[in-house]
């Protein structure tokens, strides 16, 4: 089977809304997608899932380029206000649990994976920098962090995340090899 069939014949498993395959080598990777968590993320320097502690963009954009394939998928969630961001982002949590599981799934089939969401959601309150990471694990960070532009990739894609008033759209993307 392909990587592609492999997939497939799991994914429908889970509550992923859509999902798409691609290859790394076609997404878009920009520095200046770093620049937005540097400067309008409040996790930025606050988390161990966020940036700087994930390294430098160059070390997160080589350390997807090590994967030929990625995994693009997607989940929505009905919100009360998609304008509160605070609302929003709490909302994510099933987002990130359906990540994680997914992501598991993945290992079995193709060995190492790389794991970029919307963020880490594991802890009420992250412990960075005075406590340890707690669940190094199950720690995935943004897609953002990474300098992907995420929405392009949706767009060029014909994925949608547009699904209407106070219907959030979360994104993953999981990279591997084939086997």
């Amino acid at each position: 089977m392909t990587h592609q069939e492999i997939i497939d014949s799991f994914i429908t498993e889970f509550p992923v809304c859509e999902y798409i395959f691609l290859e790394t080598k076609d997404l878009i990777f920009s520095p200046k997608v770093r620049f937005i968590c540097e400067t309008e993320c409040k996790r930025y320097g606050h988390s161990w899932a966020c940036p700087p502690v994930i390294g430098t963009i160059e070390e997160c954009m080589e350390r997807c380029h090590k994967f030929k394939h990625a995994l693009l998928f997607t989940t929505v969630t009905d919100v009360p206000d998609s304008f509160n961001m605070d609302g929003c982002l709490d909302a994510r949590r099933d987002h990130e649990q359906v990540s994680y599981e997914v992501s598991e799934r993945m290992k079995q089939d193709f060995g190492e994976v790389l794991t970029l969401t919307t963020g880490c959601m594991l802890c009420k309150q992250c412990g960075y920098p005075d406590t340890p990471y707690r669940h190094p694990d199950q720690r995935f960070a943004t897609i953002e962090s990474h300098g992907i532009l995420i929405m392009k990739t949706a767009d060029d894609n014909g994925v949608n995340y547009d699904c209407g008033n106070n219907i959030v759209t979360y994104f993953t993307l999981i990279f591997y090899n084939d086997k």
